[in-house]
């Protein structure tokens, strides 16, 4: 129960996070950038669409976003967009992940460094390092 939560709240920043860059997206939209954005990468698991909208639920009631219906013919469309409360908490845990993650990636680098053997996955570690690096250089 614990890792489901934990699993939960990872992907309910990611949520806040798509909505906040896209400005104003559907809930399929929400699911779709977010399957591409894990597309590729191990140990994450794929959240369901139905997770999905629990998670835009929740959103919802904490006030972090806002929903603004629309119709296509007879079709409605649920658009959801950030508040400024949403912005502000996307904001903070940004903020201390991005600190976590320095002291985190000052670790790694200074451990693998210090490794004289060759081995396969350090290479792969250091081909992130670079990827982490191409992302943050552009």
């Amino acid at each position: 129960m614990q890792a489901k939560k934990k699993f939960r709240s990872v992907f309910k920043i990611k949520v806040l996070g798509i909505i906040i860059k896209n400005k104003e997206i559907h809930g399929y939209g929400i699911y779709k950038e977010l399957l591409s954005l894990i597309h590729g990468l191990e140990l994450i698991e794929k959240p369901s669409i139905g997770t999905i909208y629990r998670i835009l639920n929740e959103l919802l009631e904490e006030g972090y976003i806002e929903e603004k219906i629309q119709y296509k013919g007879k079709r409605k469309i649920i658009l959801y967009h950030p508040t400024p409360k949403g912005i502000n908490e996307f904001l903070r845990i940004s903020k201390a992940f991005l600190t976590k993650t320095l002291i985190g990636l000052k670790l790694v680098i200074s451990a693998i460094n210090s490794i004289d053997e060759k081995q396969p996955v350090i290479d792969e570690i250091r081909d992130r390092l670079k990827r982490i690096h191409n992302i943050t250089s552009t």
